[in-house]
């Protein structure tokens, strides 16, 4: 059994920010054909960002999903807007969700699928970024984005991680060229 967890923050209050790019892929995610046919386990966990672990922990018991087959989903400020990164394994990288999942499992050893919300010129309240929505510019690009993002994570259930990364990169590489 698998599982694709977003990360978000719930309540419609945050519903456009930032920080929810994670769940955005997962509405996404529910809609095509992996999502509807249970293959898989989608949650949107109804915790906080920085309480992610506890929801990603319960999943993990209940559903016998080991944390190698977790992929989590999930903004990252330090990479350039709408830019994907698939990693098997690693550091927080000062993400408070993935840092919540880390200590709730004990083991880094989870892949992610990070989203870049980045801007060239980051503020320093990076907290306040992450729970600002798109700009109406941003917002356009969102679509494709979460389509890229959606594309990867069925790959990444129907064949595996390394067939992911070939996908990210056909994403990214499509992106490039328009």
């Amino acid at each position: 059994m698998k599982a694709i967890v977003g990360i978000g923050n719930p309540g419609k209050e945050y519903k456009d920010t930032r920080h929810n790019i994670g769940f955005r892929v997962l509405d996404a995610l529910k809609t095509t054909p992996i999502g509807k046919a249970a293959k898989v386990v989608l949650k949107k966990p109804a915790t906080f960002v920085n309480r992610t672990g506890v929801a990603v922990a319960e999943l993990t018991k209940k559903y016998g999903v080991s944390a190698d087959q977790a992929l989590l989903v999930c903004d990252d400020v330090y990479l350039e807007f709408g830019k994907l990164r698939l990693r098997a394994k690693g550091s927080s990288g000062g993400h408070k969700g993935l840092q919540s999942v880390i200590n709730a499992l004990g083991t880094e050893e989870f892949p992610r699928l990070k989203i870049g919300v980045g801007k060239a010129r980051m503020p320093k309240d990076l907290a306040g970024f992450v729970l600002e929505n798109f700009s109406k510019e941003e917002e356009k690009q969102i679509g494709p984005i979460v389509q890229n993002a959606v594309s990867v994570c069925e790959v990444w259930v129907q064949k595996g991680f390394e067939a992911a990364m070939t996908a990210l990169a056909k994403c990214q590489s499509k992106g490039a060229k328009e």
